[in-house]
C-alpha cells in the first residue's frame, strides 16, 4: 500500500507459501510487474485501518468423515475460514473502505437446485470435532457449530452451507473467532433450519475481544433454508 500524488494505490500478489512474512524495504525493491488500484485523496489524508473480516459470500464446509447423528442428539464442530483483509484509508477527511482481499483464493460453488440457488464459496479445510491450536492458519477464523438433530431419525451430516451475514469476529490470544452458533436439524430441510447465534465464542474464547461487526448486523436467530443440501456444481 502506498500514498502517492494525492493517491492511496493498493496492489496485491500471492504465495504458495503459508503464514506471514515481514520484509522492509523502498519502493525500488518492488516488483515491476505489479498492478495497482488507486484512490483519489486530500493532501492531509494519512490515516489507514486494516480490518479482519469473514468472506462476503456464504461457504460450504465438510467433515473429515460423515457423521450420523442420532435423534435429540448434537454434534459439536469447528470450522476454520480464510479472513478477508479489509483496507481503510482517509478520504476528504473520513475513513472509507477502499479493498477487501482474501488471505485464501477460494474456488466457488453453485448450492441448491439450478432454478433456486446461490453462488457461495467451498472451503478448502474440513469441519473438526475438536479445537487443536495447530490444525488451523493464522489467518483462519474459527466458527464453532453446534448441530441438533430435531427430527425422529438418524441424520447424516455430509456438508453444511453457512451464511456469514450475522457472525461478528473476536480477537483471542493471537487467534480470530466468530460467535458460536446452533443449527437445529428439522425433517424437511426444504422448509429451513434454525440457526441461533451467541453474543461470542465458545471456551476456549469465550472472553475475546470484538474488534469486528456483522456485516449484516447482529441476531439471536434466523433460517438457514438447505443448509445441509447438495452442491451443485463447481465454478472455479
Amino acid at each position: 500500500m502506498l500514498r502517492r500524488h494525492d493517491e492511496w494505490r493498493v496492489s496485491t500478489s500471492y504465495s504458495k507459501e503459508q503464514g506471514i512474512r515481514h520484509e522492509e524495504g523502498g519502493l525500488d525493491d518492488l516488483p515491476e510487474d505489479l498492478e495497482w488500484q488507486r484512490w483519489d485523496c486530500h493532501d492531509e489524508d494519512a490515516r489507514v485501518r486494516l480490518n479482519p473480516a469473514l468472506p462476503g459470500l456464504p461457504v460450504i464446509v465438510k467433515p473429515n468423515s460423515s457423521l450420523c447423528i442420532a435423534p435429540g442428539g448434537s454434534a459439536l464442530f469447528y470450522i476454520g475460514i480464510p479472513m478477508d483483509l479489509e483496507i481503510h484509508g482517509e478520504c476528504g477527511g473520513s475513513i472509507r473502505k477502499l479493498i477487501s482481499i482474501p488471505s485464501e483464493t477460494l474456488s466457488k460453488t453453485w448450492h441448491g437446485d439450478r432454478s433456486a440457488g446461490e453462488v457461495c464459496y467451498a472451503l478448502k479445510t474440513r469441519a473438526r470435532r475438536y479445537f487443536d491450536q495447530g490444525d488451523w492458519l493464522d489467518h483462519d477464523i474459527i466458527v464453532s457449530v453446534d448441530l441438533h438433530n430435531a427430527s425422529r431419525d438418524a441424520f447424516e451430516f455430509e456438508r453444511l452451507f453457512l451464511d456469514l451475514g450475522h457472525f461478528s469476529i473476536f480477537s483471542h490470544e493471537n487467534r480470530l473467532w466468530a460467535n458460536a452458533c446452533r443449527i437445529r436439524i428439522n425433517e424437511n430441510d426444504e422448509e429451513g433450519n434454525d440457526i441461533t447465534y451467541d453474543a461470542g465464542p465458545i471456551a476456549p474464547a469465550d472472553s475475546g475481544r470484538e474488534i469486528a461487526p456483522a456485516r449484516e448486523g447482529k441476531t439471536s436467530r434466523s433460517t438457514l433454508r438447505r443448509a445441509f443440501a447438495s452442491v451443485i456444481d463447481v465454478i472455479h
